[in-house]
């Protein structure tokens, strides 16, 4: 009631008793958004200024400034009149929700131009809002360098892993080289003794008196005989190794 009483008709230029073109507006009622605004229901019509300025509001649905703004029922989030009216759908069934909060039923209410308390009510808030994100935004890059730590020690122990299998692989190479080579030198020692003993022994030499060299025939069949069974001893032997 006394709110009622209280409400005076402010003036107000007539050009700003109507849209000023910021949108293509149908179905609106130009007699009736005169009277709200000369009851100081709506605020006025202003154009809306680009820059900023410290008598101006910035409305945050076109980002223009305003020297003042409607408040929504809802949760107090500032508004101008073309934006509102751009919101609320004349003659519409179904009810507005407020872009903000999302309440149904959209409505606003003008208050007047922002007092000093209000504005600086509103600095704390934003203050407020500000700090909350920076909050978010560093415990977000908190968790982030938490998640890049624990990917580099997975992918150093990853590392670790390799390194640990390439060296155990070198290594059994390397016995595997040092062993055939073992088995090689001793097959080789085995067939270069084998040779030797194959190979028969040079016939016995002797010198005359003339200087002229004479093979006793004798002495060289009786060689050759042991040296016949030493063969067939060492066959034995050494296929029973090869075994």
């Amino acid at each position: 009631m006394g709110n009622k009483l209280g409400r005076r008709r402010q003036v107000v230029d007539e050009k700003f008793t109507r849209p000023q073109g910021l949108y293509n507006h149908k179905d609106v009622d130009h007699k009736k958004l005169r009277k709200l605004i000369l009851e100081s229901k709506l605020a006025p019509c202003y154009p809306g200024d680009e820059e900023t300025a410290l008598d101006r509001e910035e409305c945050p649905i076109c980002f223009l400034y305003y020297p003042s703004l409607n408040r929504s029922r809802c949760c107090t989030k500032s508004i101008c009149t073309e934006c509102f009216l751009q919101m609320k759908v004349p003659n519409s069934t179904r009810p507005t929700q407020c872009p903000f909060c999302k309440t149904a039923n959209y409505a606003v209410e003008y208050r007047g131009v922002k007092s000093k308390e209000e504005k600086g009510l509103e600095q704390i808030e934003e203050q407020r809002v500000i700090e909350a994100k920076i909050r978010m935004r560093q415990q977000e890059l908190q968790d982030e360098e938490e998640r890049l730590h624990k990917r580099l020690e997975t992918g150093s122990a990853n590392v670790n892993v390799a390194v640990a299998d390439v060296e155990y692989s070198t290594n059994a190479a390397a016995a595997s080289s040092v062993s055939v080579v073992e088995h090689e030198e001793i097959v080789s020692s085995q067939d270069s003794c084998a040779t030797s003993m194959f190979r028969p022994p040079p016939p016995t030499v002797r010198t005359n008196r003339d200087d002229e060299f004479d093979v006793d025939l004798e002495d060289i069949m009786v060689m050759e005989a042991i040296w016949l069974s030493i063969q067939v001893k060492f066959l034995f032997e050494y296929a029973f190794l090869q075994f």
